[in-house]
């Protein structure tokens, strides 16, 4: 898979851009390589797939520079997360796991309190037993908890969500719970958390 960040240079020099600290998985073509003032390019980013380790959620951050050798900062992290799924291919679905959720949508209220716990009901309505092989978080801020892992037909079990104000009020990006299961029309899940103070 590939994704494209368009990048144009406002500056009244040359740039050279280029992305810093791409992991092994990544690779990146800028387009044009320099790029005069006022004129826009595209950096293409290329995901190998087979060099993720495990299934579910990886992030990691990459500096977008001007030049070489550039220092990093703040301001130009780039944010990736890629999920990587089981492959479903020959699973029947009417011999598969079925799972349903209470809510795919968590709303928290804090209320002036620090932290803030909600639940969501997982519940198989399949024939063979389901299993949820990971459990991730897009951002900090958030812990869970799960009472089982392999839910048997007709099983049910509570995912636990704690949210804690301070830490959520510093991440950029939205709050959500990833789950990655054997069930081959719920493969993944993405919960949202969506607080209020």
């Amino acid at each position: 898979p590939t994704a494209v960040l368009r990048i144009m240079n406002n500056s009244t020099k040359p740039m050279f851009p280029s992305l810093l600290h791409l992991p092994p998985y990544l690779t990146a073509d800028v387009s044009p390589e320099r790029l005069n003032p006022g004129h826009s390019g595209k950096i293409t980013l290329t995901l190998n797939s087979e060099k993720v380790h495990g299934y579910g959620l990886t992030q990691t951050n990459v500096y977008l520079a001007q030049q070489l050798g550039e220092k990093v900062n703040s301001e130009t992290e780039i944010g990736i997360s890629t999920v990587i799924l089981p492959d479903m291919k020959g699973v029947s679905e009417a011999y598969a796991p079925l799972m349903e959720l209470s809510d795919s949508v968590l709303n928290i209220r804090f209320d002036g309190k620090a932290k803030k716990t909600g639940e969501i009901i997982i519940r198989n309505n399949g024939r063979i037993t389901l299993e949820i092989s990971s459990l991730q978080m897009f951002t900090t801020g958030l812990k869970v908890t799960l009472g089982k892992r392999t839910l048997n037909p007709g099983e049910s079990t509570k995912l636990k969500v704690t949210a804690f104000a301070a830490e959520l009020a510093k991440v950029r990006t939205r709050p959500r719970v990833l789950m990655i299961t054997n069930d081959p029309k719920h493969a993944k899940v993405v919960i949202k958390v969506q607080t209020q103070q």
